[in-house]
């Protein structure tokens, strides 16, 4: 047989919602789920130090391994769904080599950008630990002079590829069952 393998990639700001989002798909697809935030976990793992005394280049060095590690997946045939908060110029270094491969679509996670950064410091507050792998500024300023900071721009990746946005202010809007048939077709 010679079929390309899919890969489905959930992003949105961060807050939006998009790693319940493709976890969820990932189950309901039956496929492997690749989160951009759980190999930077790893990394920092490894090294046993927080965020902020890593290198200045790691999260370059983490994004550039995601993006191989994608890869490899679909040059194994194996369909992936992956999930990374990333605006649009990260994404296009990737896409046309990614489309090579596989059969590429994106769902978008989308929601109030107040709700997303309030979300976003919410999850920061409520895990210890996020700091320590993540140095997430908006956690840290608030933590420190109790300031929000509310949401910054987002630019959504734009490709000539199958594309869904989801609204995921109250649930989701498609709900799984369309987000799924969508990505079926692709």
């Amino acid at each position: 047989m010679d079929r390309k393998p899919k890969c489905v990639v959930v992003t949105g700001r961060p807050g939006s919602g998009k790693t319940t989002l493709a976890r969820q798909l990932a189950e309901s697809l039956h496929i492997p789920m690749l989160s951009r935030d759980e190999l930077k976990e790893g990394f920092v793992s490894t090294f046993g130090v927080s965020h902020d005394k890593l290198p200045a280049d790691t999260n370059r060095k983490v994004t550039k391994m995601f993006f191989s590690a994608v890869l490899m997946f679909l040059q194994a045939r194996v369909s992936i769904v992956v999930e990374a908060a990333f605006q649009h110029k990260l994404w296009q270094e990737t896409v046309p080599i990614w489309s090579e491969a596989g059969l590429l679509c994106f769902i978008i996670a989308d929601a109030d950008p107040t709700l997303c950064a309030q979300r976003h410091l919410d999850r920061g507050l409520n895990d210890p630990t996020r700091e320590f792998y993540h140095g997430d500024k908006r956690v840290r300023v608030f933590r420190e002079t109790g300031e929000f900071l509310g949401p910054g721009t987002y630019d959504p990746p734009s490709f000539d590829v199958p594309t869904l946005m989801v609204s995921t202010t109250d649930g989701y809007s498609p709900d799984l069952t369309d987000i799924r048939a969508f990505i079926e077709k692709v």
